[in-house]
């Protein structure tokens, strides 16, 4: 990026520079030429009308505005051009300054000339110096410098500079490829541990989130349920650092690819969200821009995030631009969420689609650039079940494509059996058990995972009452003390109500944060069990 943006500037600048210091030399001739107009006395001409005397002022006034006012028309109908036929930013600012200071300058060299030493000081008219005559020459310089310069300095520099970015585009494509040929199933891709993340309120701290930690191997699907409110989307934002006041992220490690993201600054963070990490959030309405049509936006992602790919795609197709590319791939990724019609779609505002189209759309800017993570906040909720199955399914081809790992947030345990490789269960900001899908559905270890697990109505089977969890959610600004769990939980013994569990590990990565199945206090936690278990009998 340095060296590119180093050609930039000896593509760009250097003749920019040039061209300015001539202007700068043409502007100190004139500041002479006027400090000699007292002393040679050419305030006024004998027998000229006092109006007219004032040209030679006037007409550098005009000229300024003259060109002021080409430059903005050369804008304008830059703008009103199709997209894919604009004249790139960068050319077009530097010919129009180019083409505005030297028409002025030969304009203010001819009116010195004529205006002041040939007709005031001799008497000798060669032409009368009116506005039309004032415009005609002034924007012709203009629009003939303006076309030279574009075509032969600029335009030429632009197209230099953009075999140098195709060039470093193709090494970074093919590093990225050889990358991803090297990955392998152990490669930790997130590594979360002692997450905190508090909201201070007028009412209290709210503890959200506290001493959270677990890992996302390369290509895995790690589902985090657990009731509303739980802490599953502050621990999202937390991970892509969107926390806002007043809340606050305390503490913990947030590493990702072997960068620690808790120490990045927010300008720092926008390298990796969009490209590296991307979320799918609840709310398709809020996280939409109601202003831009939904085919920009998904656009936008691709002409911010995949630059180096485009420009590969440009190199086999020269007559494509970078925005009918990004057009195409978003058409084509509408088509592959089985949207209707996509190039309907792709010209809308947000507010004209449904939800579930809005949530498809949103998902749609979330897996375009093929992230390494994607973390999805809930994605089917607003979503019927033959379109549910559609996203699960493009989810999971993502996976197996690209290697994609998937923090998947739910409270569904249904659609956590069918995306997930592990599963951490999470309570009141805490996670309370930790490891393989399947054994955390036969055999939960964890009162509260056995809850959930049990609260889910079975179909086919006829049930008197549903079974539930006894009590309520407490309150995370007066949290209970100990175990959050055990006001609820049929297990509790003594540790529970005054000290916090840790983390206990049971099997090969897979943990539990109970006193049940701490060693030290087995002896009490036998007798709890059997207790619990006879009373059942």
């Amino acid at each position: 990026d340095k060296r590119i943006r180093a050609s930039r500037e000896v593509h760009f600048k250097k003749p920019f520079i040039k061209i300015f210091r001539i202007f700068i030399g043409i502007t100190w001739i004139i500041a002479i030429i006027f400090i000699s107009i007292p002393i040679l006395g050419l305030e006024r001409l004998q027998g000229e009308d006092p109006v007219l005397v004032d040209i030679f002022y006037l007409g550098f006034m005009w000229a300024g505005f003259t060109v002021v006012f080409d430059m903005l028309v050369t804008m304008l109908m830059n703008r009103i051009l199709p997209i894919e036929k604009r004249i790139p930013e960068t050319p077009l600012k530097y010919s129009m300054f180019s083409g505005g200071l030297i028409s002025f300058g030969i304009w203010s060299i001819q009116l010195v000339i004529f205006e002041l030493y040939v007709k005031r000081l001799f008497g000798v008219i060669i032409y009368n110096q009116d506005i039309r005559m004032l415009i005609i020459i002034v924007s012709g310089l203009y629009a003939f410098i303006f076309y030279m310069s574009l075509k032969k300095k600029f335009m030429p520099s632009a197209q230099e500079k953009s075999n140098l970015k195709l060039q470093r585009a193709l090494e970074l494509v093919e590093e990225q490829t050889l990358e991803s040929s090297k990955v392998n199933g152990n490669h930790i891709i997130l590594n979360v541990k002692d997450l905190t993340t508090y909201f201070y309120t007028e009412e209290g701290v709210v503890r959200a989130v506290e001493d959270v930690s677990f890992k996302i191997y390369e290509g895995e699907v790690l589902g985090l349920v657990g009731e509303t409110g739980c802490g599953k989307s502050v621990t999202a934002l937390s991970i892509v650092q969107l926390i806002r006041p007043p809340g606050k992220r305390e503490k913990g490690n947030i590493v990702f690819s072997g960068e620690d993201l808790s120490l990045k600054s927010e300008l720092e963070m926008l390298k990796y969200r969009g490209k590296n990490i991307t979320m799918i959030f609840q709310d398709p309405l809020n996280s939409l821009n109601p202003v831009f049509k939904v085919g920009k936006q998904i656009s936008e992602v691709f002409l911010l995030h995949m630059e180096n790919e485009m420009l590969v795609e440009t190199s086999k197709f020269p007559d494509k631009s970078l925005y009918s590319i990004a057009r195409e791939w978003s058409i084509a990724l509408l088509k592959d969420l089985n949207i209707p019609v996509p190039e309907v779609i792709f010209d809308r505002y947000p507010h004209e689609l449904s939800g579930g189209m809005r949530q498809r759309v949103q998902i749609a800017m979330a897996l375009a650039c093929r992230p390494k993570l994607l973390i999805a906040d809930e994605p089917t909720t607003a979503l019927d079940v033959t379109i549910q199955n559609q996203i699960l399914k493009l989810m999971k081809d993502l996976r197996k494509k690209y290697n994609t790992s998937i923090l998947y947030i739910t409270h569904d345990l249904g659609l956590v059996s069918k995306m997930c490789n592990r599963v951490a269960v999470m309570y009141t900001g805490s996670i309370v058990e930790y490891g393989d899908i399947k054994k955390i559905l036969i055999s939960p270890y964890h009162p509260y995972t056995r809850g959930l697990i049990t609260s889910v109505p079975v179909v086919g089977k006829k049930q008197v009452r549903l079974k539930v969890i006894p009590g309520t959610v407490p309150n995370l600004i007066y949290p209970p003390s100990g175990c959050r769990f055990h006001p609820r939980c049929k297990y509790c013994f003594e540790p529970c109500d005054s000290v916090v569990p840790k983390q206990n590990k049971v099997d090969k990565d897979y943990f539990v944060a109970c006193h049940l199945y701490n060693p030290e206090y087995k002896h009490l936690a036998e007798i709890t069990i059997k207790k619990v278990e006879g009373a059942n009998i």
